[in-house]
C-alpha cells in the first residue's frame, strides 16, 4: 500500500508499521480466501462470512485501540484526515475568477 494514503504511516517505528501491515494483510487474505472457498459448499461460505466480519472488527479494533490510548500516530492521522475533509468540503465559489473574454481579449 502506498504510504501516502496509509494511516499507519504515522507510526514512528518502521518495524511496527511492517508488523501491523503484515497482520492486517494476513487477516484480510484469509478472509477473502475463505470466501472464495465458499464456492465449494455452504460450510466454507459461512466460515468466509465469519472471517470477513472478524477482519472488519479486527481492523476497527486496531484503530480504536490507538485512538483510546491517544497514540501520536493516530492523532496525526486523524488531524490529517480532518484537514483533508475540510479542504474538500470548502466552498470554492467564493474564490473563483470569472474570465470574461469580451473584456480580456
Amino acid at each position: 500500500m502506498n504510504l501516502k494514503y496509509n494511516p499507519l504511516r504515522f507510526i514512528g517505528d518502521v518495524s511496527l508499521q511492517c508488523y501491523y501491515m503484515v497482520v492486517l494483510s494476513l487477516v484480510w487474505t484469509l478472509a477473502f480466501c475463505s470466501m472464495i472457498a465458499g464456492w465449494s459448499g455452504i460450510v466454507p461460505l459461512l466460515f468466509g462470512h465469519v472471517a470477513v466480519i472478524f477482519a472488519i472488527f479486527f481492523t476497527y479494533a486496531t484503530f480504536y485501540d490507538a485512538r483510546k490510548a491517544g497514540k501520536s500516530w493516530f492523532t496525526e492521522w486523524d488531524h490529517s484526515y480532518k484537514m483533508t475533509r475540510m479542504f474538500k468540503n470548502k466552498d470554492r465559489s467564493k474564490n473563483t475568477c470569472k474570465w470574461d473574454l469580451e473584456i480580456e481579449a
